[in-house]
């Protein structure tokens, strides 16, 4: 697509885009650090678009959150960067419950505990729900 040259008014220098991406793990940030190197670097919506393998309006869409917030506001919009996620199917209390049994080894596997968190509260889970989860509340304690 051809149209109007790309107005931004920059923050960062390529070389400091360039280095955040280098250094950035997070693979949906990562993209958005990429493409925004190679914006800056000069490179039209639809080549960056294509470099990275997203849809141009998506591109579009991630200048204007430049624009009115810098890469910062891109970044914050992307899956698990302070995100609040879904609300928890149990209770802290059945949380709790559930935490202590798995760090007390009656779970040998993710599955018990899907099928034990299912028999006692009737909350259906999968097994990469609970198993992130179980890690969640492994890491807070």
């Amino acid at each position: 697509m051809s149209g109007r040259p790309l107005s931004i008014e920059w923050n960062e220098s390529a070389e400091e885009l360039y280095e955040r991406y280098q250094k950035e793990h997070n693979g949906h940030r990562k993209v958005r650090l990429h493409a925004f190197w190679l914006l800056r670097r000069g490179y039209q919506i639809g080549d960056v678009g294509q470099a990275v393998n997203v849809d141009y309006r998506t591109i579009q869409r991630w200048v204007s959150w430049y624009r009115t917030g810098g890469i910062e506001a891109v970044i914050q919009r992307t899956p698990g960067h302070g995100a609040p996620g879904r609300p928890s199917r149990l209770t802290p209390e059945q949380v709790e419950a559930l935490v202590k049994r798995a760090s007390t080894g009656e779970f040998r596997t993710v599955w018990e505990a899907v099928n034990w968190v299912k028999s006692e509260y009737g909350v259906t889970y999968t097994y990469t729900g609970m198993h992130a989860l179980l890690n969640r509340h492994a890491r807070s304690e």
